[in-house]
């Protein structure tokens, strides 16, 4: 990704802002552990009111926090900074990241809590920027930017309870700050300025994911959640010729030895510490021909679970590579079985790289949405 200049990028910020004032409460770092994290100034930096300069460090003290650098100042419950010029924030074992808006550093367990006030479009420029780096299309991004500022709005108060609105994490969406955010990220958010998705008069769920592999899947056959007619199984494209087969990596195929799968059945509470596996097959499928329940076959009996888990506890052991997502038949060898795939993902809702494709072909992003959400409509903010 091209780095967006800071002037340009502060101008676009401030008619992004006009145009959608609502803030948004983001938890940093959220899958990181830290006590400790060193800040790099850019621009005007204000700690506590005064004016923070070249680099500082932020630590947890005690119940509070502490500022040391240039200024030297706490502990606080709550050290709180404005950073409207922007600060780096980095450590070891932390992405370096940017950030700008307001920030409030609190002890959380004896552990840093940092959390990011922005207002509402400069977050989707960021997520948008996250979620679909690997795409081209200025349509693609407009239909990423208003699925992105719907999931947003439904799940506005995911994290009420812990004092923000969303983790910065795949669990909410994607969002690394402004430091590599893209000029396409940022025109989409304002090109769809407020715009987000409605079903019946309410915001939509807008799940969405990478490659469908030529279909995407009903949402009842991947969670146990109240079935919503927009989040059905649809085709994406013609038969054989699917909008999203221009992604890299649309096949795959992983080989699983059995012991490996021996490995992750018991870790998984699939099978008990002196069983082993011995085969794998689909028993069921769902609506899109994607795996939804598998049968493993110990030295014993035979054991059911869903796909969906197998996708994830994979997923959480081996790397979200190894087995890209549910849409498989499974091949057997002697000692192991082949997953042979396609699509990477969960398959609900929207398809990334069939939305390029799409775009590709001249769609607008309101047909692509209405595409991978049949029978959702426009609203605004």
């Amino acid at each position: 990704m091209k780095y967006f200049p800071l002037l340009i990028l502060l101008a676009a910020g401030a008619a992004l802002a006009a145009g959608t004032a609502r803030p948004v409460d983001i938890r940093l770092y959220s899958l990181h552990k830290l006590s400790a994290i060193a800040l790099e100034t850019e621009g005007a930096v204000y700690a506590e009111g005064r004016l923070l300069k070249g680099t500082a460090r932020v630590s947890v003290k005690g119940p509070g926090v502490a500022l040391d650098g240039d200024l030297k100042a706490g502990p606080f419950k709550t050290l709180r900074l404005s950073a409207p010029g922007g600060v780096w924030m980095s450590g070891p074992g932390l992405p370096r990241r940017r950030y700008i808006g307001e920030l409030a550093f609190s002890a959380d367990k004896k552990k840093l809590k940092i959390v990011n006030s922005v207002p509402l479009e400069i977050y989707i420029g960021g997520v948008v920027t996250g979620e679909a780096s690997d795409l081209s299309q200025p349509e693609a991004y407009k239909a990423q930017a208003v699925a992105a500022r719907t999931y947003i709005i439904k799940r506005f108060k995911a994290h009420a309870g812990e004092g923000y609105n969303l983790c910065d994490s795949t669990h909410c969406q994607l969002y690394t700050g402004t430091g590599n955010m893209s000029k396409k990220a940022l025109a989409a958010a304002e090109a769809t300025r407020g715009e987000f998705l409605l079903y019946k008069g309410e915001p939509a769920a807008t799940f969405y994911h990478s490659i469908c592999g030529g279909r995407t899947e009903d949402m009842t056959s991947v969670w146990p959640y109240e079935s919503k007619p927009y989040l059905v199984s649809v085709k994406d494209g013609p038969p054989g010729r699917p909008y999203c087969a221009i992604a890299p990596r649309f096949q795959w195929k992983t080989k699983i030895y059995f012991t490996g799968l021996t490995r992750l059945a018991r870790s998984s509470g699939w099978i008990l510490p002196d069983e082993q596996a011995l085969g794998l097959r689909v028993t069921r499928w769902g609506p899109s021909g994607r795996a939804a329940e598998l049968e493993l076959r110990t030295q014993r009996r035979p054991v059911k679970f869903s796909a969906t888990s197998f996708y994830h506890d994979v997923g959480r052991r081996a790397g979200w590579q190894a087995v890209r997502s549910t849409f498989f038949r499974v091949l057997a060898g002697k000692d192991y079985v082949l997953l042979d795939g396609v699509g990477n993902g969960h398959g609900v809702g929207m398809c990334q790289w069939g939305a390029e494709g799409m775009a590709r072909k001249g769609f607008k992003y309101r047909e692509i949405l209405k595409h991978y959400y049949p029978g959702t409509e426009t609203g605004h903010d």
